[in-house]
């Protein structure tokens, strides 16, 4: 199982998953019984990398680069009745596919509206598209030309894992982690109307190299004012986010790193990674799924001590993807043994 998601954000009842055969299951989460019949979403080939709420419906991203949007079947009310229904494949599915748009093992990043984002191409760039159409609307660029010592020099790599930032005072903000272990908070510049064949530039707000290893999984909070990250090195990275309401501009912090954990030996896997991450929309806890198997949750909040609440231990294999149900209640974890558990 490749990927799990709450595909309604007012509702905790139905779950969506997605597996490397492409194929995507809706589960009522009171029940644990399937909803309706699995749907072929990406070809046997491609699998299914990820799945992001966009507005009225879902997209789903392929390995082979495609990206589809999928109109989910009820009233948008996010009720139980259209929850239980959500299950891709009906007669009233509408799917378009942005052939190529998504390259490389970067998943699919979503504002839960109208634009979606993902790597560009293997230079690093990020592109950002209108879920109504695939449109690109935005683009970061590659950062870095050379191996200089400086950071602003260096050549980070292809872009691995983006995230949306929620911003109510200042301009749109995509969270961004990379091959060598940077993480860029950029600025979009959305141009969405006009000349269709114009496109905005985003720019640098902030780089680090916080990772000793590529990144691999980033999110950001529902209040816009903090994001995790977690790399191939092992570790779990909290950032804040400052902003300033004189300027719009936006101060970025390390706030503490959760070290990577220790004595990893199986017969899959001997190095530590922390492959998904998931913030609580209350900004209480966080969620890391490992590569040992094990979803690890700590504290999040920036005044907190960030200590470790909760190993979580049921998967046999590396864990794909955690996600936290809309209320708070339930959090799902997805993994390569073929299991999804709901915690």
């Amino acid at each position: 199982v490749t990927c799990a998601l709450f595909a309604s954000p007012s509702s905790s009842r139905a779950v969506h998953t997605a597996d490397a055969d492409g194929v995507v299951v809706a589960w009522d989460v009171r029940t644990r019984r399937m909803v309706g019949a699995p749907t072929r979403a990406h070809g046997a080939s491609s699998g299914v990398l990820s799945m992001r709420s966009v507005a009225r419906g879902v997209a789903t991203q392929g390995r082979d680069g495609s990206v589809k949007f999928w109109a989910l079947p009820g009233d948008g009310d996010g009720g139980d009745g259209e929850a239980v229904a959500a299950a891709l494949g009906t007669e009233d599915v509408d799917a378009r596919v942005s052939a190529g748009a998504s390259r490389s093992f970067c998943r699919l990043a979503s504002d839960g509206g109208e634009y979606v984002a993902c790597a560009g191409a293997a230079d690093g760039s990020i592109v950002v598209m209108r879920a109504s159409d695939g449109k690109i609307v935005c683009v970061a660029p590659a950062v870095g030309g050379g191996d200089g010592d400086k950071d602003e020099d260096a050549k980070v790599g292809m872009a691995t894992c983006v995230a949306f930032v929620p911003s109510r005072k200042t301009t749109p903000m995509v969270f961004a982690g990379y091959e060598d272990g940077s993480v860029i908070l950029w600025a979009l510049d959305i141009i969405d109307g006009g000349n269709p064949a114009s496109t905005g530039l985003a720019r640098v707000m902030w780089r680090a190299r916080a990772h000793a290893e590529t990144v691999l999984c980033a999110s950001a909070d529902a209040s816009g004012t903090g994001a995790m990250s977690g790399g191939a090195d092992g570790a779990a990275v909290r950032y804040a986010f400052d902003v300033d309401d004189d300027t719009h501009g936006v101060a970025v912090r390390i706030v503490r790193t959760h070290a990577p954990y220790a004595n990893v030996v199986s017969s899959a896997m001997k190095q530590p990674g922390v492959s998904a991450v998931a913030i609580r929309a209350d900004d209480k806890i966080v969620a890391c799924g490992c590569w040992d198997g094990k979803v690890r949750v700590f504290e999040y909040k920036a005044k907190s001590k960030g200590r470790l609440l909760a190993v979580l231990k049921y998967h046999e294999d590396v864990v794909t993807d955690v996600a936290f149900a809309p209320d708070g209640s339930v959090l799902v974890s997805a993994a390569r043994d073929g299991l999804v558990c709901l915690w």
